[in-house]
């Protein structure tokens, strides 16, 4: 969980859910919104669907209406909470490259060799555009 003051108002709370940071608010509203609208749709279900469908059926399709009910809901919470993040994407160097897997104490030598070792892989990189960051001192290097 961290803060963050926005503009001098009172801080907001963050909460990481899975790998991905949320404003807490809205995650206890999107899950209060498709728990509502899941509900609706199975108890409506079960009440119209006896009038109109075999009784061994209702309770599947009550539940196929409950499905529907949480995807409005997907819908509804795609329209009311945009993504707050931006991504900016600049080009990494192989300088940068380094300093990255010093941090995590991986080798960058065997790194370039086991890609050149895999001629797939070095393909699937230039195909990318990732290549000439991993291989930039290779070229560099005098033969």
């Amino acid at each position: 969980m961290s803060e963050e003051k926005v503009d001098g108002e009172k801080p907001v709370t963050y909460i990481e859910v899975i790998g991905d940071t949320v404003y807490g608010k809205h995650l206890i509203t999107t899950i209060v919104i498709s728990t509502a609208l899941s509900l609706i749709g199975f108890f409506v279900g079960k009440k119209i669907f006896p009038a109109i469908a075999p009784e061994e059926m209702v309770q599947s399709y009550s539940l196929l209406l409950g499905i529907a009910g949480s995807l409005i809901a997907l819908g509804i919470n795609t329209f009311l909470f945009k993504p707050k993040r931006t991504l900016n994407e600049v080009p990494n160097t192989s300088d940068e490259l380094e300093v990255v897997y010093k941090e995590m104490q991986f080798d960058m030598e065997e790194e370039r060799q086991s890609i050149l070792d895999d001629p797939i892989t070095a393909q699937e990189m230039k195909e990318q555009g990732i290549y000439d960051m991993f291989m930039k001192e290779e070229r560099d290097q005098p033969k």
